[in-house]
Order: structure tokens, then C-alpha cells, then sequence
């Protein structure tokens, strides 16, 4: 299974914002923001990072995720803020089909060499609870709770 991490074009992430911010928003939801919420998340990464709906601001790095010249997904890291040297993982996704063979603990080591490469000590990600799988694939990868939010519903 050859896997290749391709950076994005502008087009590239014209196409694939929409859906990224869809994913994002619904997972807001999952986890407990309301409909509000979770947009007025999605509107300031937006804002953040693209703010012309289109360029990622730069020294993010967006790569597609190929295996056997398929698109499985994407991965999307950086600095945690501009000229920073802790780097975040701010996206990871693999595409319900493909879902379950590698192709994700794959991508986080790529992403741990690259930011390894361009300088960061470490690397950080947020993950929402309810994603059990990903949390037991980040705690096989050596990555450990820096934070944990709970809440109970009334």
C-alpha cells in the first residue's frame, strides 16, 4: 500500500474546505457545542486560517492522503501560531471507506517526521471524546492527555 502525502493546491482546497468545515462542524455538535457554537467555531478557524475561503495562510501545511494513487483523505499540521515552534495537528481525516487499515497511524507518524524536520519539540492535537478509536490510535503513537474537559448534562 504505497502512500503518498500530497500538498494541496489552492484549487485543491477551494474543493476541499467546504467538506473539511462540514466534518468539523458536526463534530463541534457531537461533542456538545450547539448549532451556534459550532458555527462560530467554524467561522474563526476560517477566519484564522483561511481568510480569503481559499489560501492557507502560511507554514500550514495541507497534504491529501493517497494510497495506490487514491484520495483516503487528508492531513493538515502546522505551528500552533505564526512563527511558533509547537506544531498542532489540526486535522486528520480518513474517508469512512478506508477506514481501519493503517492509513491513519500512517499519516500521524508522517506528521510527527515533518514536524520533527521543520523544527517542532513536539506535536499536539485535539481530539473529541467521543472518538474512542482515535484517541486508542494517538495513545499507541506515545501522544498523552494535556487536557480534559467534561461536562454532565442537566
Amino acid at each position: 500500500m504505497p502512500i503518498e502525502y500530497v500538498r494541496m493546491s489552492d484549487e485543491d482546497i477551494e474543493l476541499w474546505l467546504p467538506e473539511s468545515m462540514a466534518y468539523y462542524e458536526a463534530a463541534r455538535m457531537r461533542a456538545g457545542d450547539s448549532e451556534a457554537e459550532a458555527q462560530d467555531g467554524k467561522r474563526a478557524s476560517l477566519a484564522r486560517f483561511f481568510p480569503d475561503g481559499r489560501h492557507l495562510v502560511e507554514g500550514q501545511h495541507l497534504f491529501a492522503i493517497l494510497a495506490d494513487g487514491e484520495d483516503v483523505g487528508w492531513l493538515w499540521l502546522g505551528p500552533w501560531k505564526e512563527g511558533g515552534d509547537q506544531w498542532w495537528v489540526w486535522d486528520i481525516h480518513i474517508r469512512a471507506p478506508h477506514r481501519r487499515h493503517g492509513y491513519a497511524r500512517a499519516a500521524m507518524e508522517y506528521a510527527a517526521a515533518f514536524a520533527k524536520e521543520h523544527g517542532a519539540p513536539m506535536l499536539g492535537l485535539n481530539v473529541f471524546a467521543y472518538n474512542v478509536p482515535a484517541i486508542e490510535l494517538y495513545e499507541s503513537l506515545g501522544f498523552e492527555a494535556a487536557s480534559l474537559h467534561m461536562v454532565k448534562s442537566l
